[in-house]
């Protein structure tokens, strides 16, 4: 008295019974292919040639150069609301680019009305300019970070910041590619750096950055992250300020990490060795290595796992730590994934969890808080994914830190917006 069959559902084939009697309406099946000649019948004489046909493309489209600034196009003009530390900035947001993206131009005006304190700087700006992916210009005034709103630790530089930069690839064969970046920026009027925690000694300052990096990185099916391969940054910087009197610092560092599996399949292990140089100069302080923290903040756009970065050390409060050399190694071991099948909650899913545990050691020089050192801690990273295809990460750290001379611990929660 029943069949049974599949309905085809936007989940897939899903298995259901039928009773077993005449169909009370059966209508006809309907084509695209039918429905695009009843509109348009010139399409049935659309014949394609046989194949011994050669045509000559030159004989029905005439070939001409491609102008990317002929053809850009304004791809967005919308209100924003974004922030300054403690300022909440009302602004227009501006981006024009061509489809290629040959030349790809963000403008975002602000302006502060409201009587925060402080209530200087009102007039916020930031622009960019992109050539083809391999050059940019970034202007930026009092620069508005939406995520100032949501955060406690602020980016909002106060200043003016000119940044140029240009990328070369060397070697570009996946998944190996080797990568050079060649940046100057200015600075005008700064007081703080590193998200407004380490004071300046100089307002106005240049720094040149040139940086080599070799990516021999790959994953597998049913991992989450890397699971084989090295990567390996050479960064060389120059730091220069007073034209008149001209000051000088130049500072160097590399970092090596080699990704392994070891134990059982998905469990990574991630060794880092890094190490670094400077040529001190007691009126440049902003040349100084700083070290600590996760690097998370409580609403994140950046990286999720940011104590692998070569200046966090978890368990010591961020940039806490300042060294002219330093030698340093992470040994970290990521678990692997744990997947859910259907833990959700209408169209939002925990997709999975990565845990990783980790331990640092590391030797510095000239730094007040202690010169030897080694951290312990441990990272819980939840992936969400929303409606199908949007993803968030909510991730929990804890991690203590040891040195000759004191001990320390923190914790974070954090959620990262969209993807990694």
């Amino acid at each position: 008295d029943t069949l049974f069959a599949f309905e085809f559902t936007t989940d897939g084939f899903v298995p259901v019974f039928l009773k077993n009697e005449p169909a009370v309406h059966l209508p006809a099946i309907n084509y695209l292919g039918q429905k695009v000649l009843d509109k348009d019948p010139q399409v049935f004489d659309w014949v394609l040639p046989n194949a011994e046909t050669v045509s000559d493309p030159l004989e029905f489209s005439k070939e001409k150069s491609y102008s990317g600034l002929g053809n850009l196009n304004i791809q967005s003009i919308v209100p924003v609301v974004s922030g300054f530390q403690n300022q909440v900035v009302f602004g227009l947001f501006t981006h024009v680019s061509d489809p290629m993206l040959n030349h790809d131009f963000i403008m975002e005006l602000g302006f502060s009305p409201l009587l925060e304190t402080p209530s200087f700087p009102s007039f916020h700006m930031r622009f960019k300019y992109d050539y083809m992916q391999k050059f940019y210009v970034e202007l930026s005034h009092h620069g508005p970070e939406f995520f100032d709103l949501l955060n406690d630790r602020k980016r909002g530089m106060l200043g003016t910041k000119l940044r140029l930069n240009y990328s070369h690839y060397w070697l570009y064969d996946n998944p190996q590619k080797i990568k050079q970046t060649m940046a100057l920026t200015l600075y005008s009027g700064v007081e703080f750096i590193n998200d407004n925690l380490v004071r300046v000694s100089q307002p106005d300052f240049g720094v040149f950055v040139t940086n080599l990096n070799s990516k021999d990185l790959r994953k597998s099916i049913g991992s989450s992250d890397y699971e084989h391969g090295n990567d390996i940054f050479l960064t060389f910087t120059l730091y220069g300020t007073n034209f008149e009197a001209p000051q000088y610092a130049l500072s160097t560092y590399l970092e090596y990490s080699d990704f392994s599996t070891w134990l059982w399949r998905h469990n990574v292990l991630h060794v880092k060795f890094a190490g670094g140089y400077l040529l001190n100069n007691d009126d440049l302080v902003q040349s100084r290595f700083y070290f600590g923290g996760f690097g998370n903040r409580g609403i994140d756009n950046d990286k999720i796992r940011q104590f692998r970065k070569v200046f966090r050390f978890p368990g010591l409060p961020i940039y806490s730590l300042d060294s002219d050399r330093f030698l340093k190694v992470l040994i970290e071991n990521d678990f692997p994934p744990l997947r859910f099948g259907n833990l959700a909650m209408g169209d939002q899913f925990i997709n999975h969890i990565d845990f990783a545990f980790f331990s640092q050691g590391m030797v510095t020089k000239n730094s007040v808080l202690g010169n030897f050192w080694i951290d312990i801690g441990a990272q819980l990273d939840i992936k969400l994914k929303h409606w199908y295809n949007l993803e968030s990460t909510f991730s929990m750290g804890i991690a203590k830190a040891w040195s000759d001379k004191m001990a320390d611990w923190e914790w974070f929660l954090s959620l990262k917006l969209l993807r990694d």
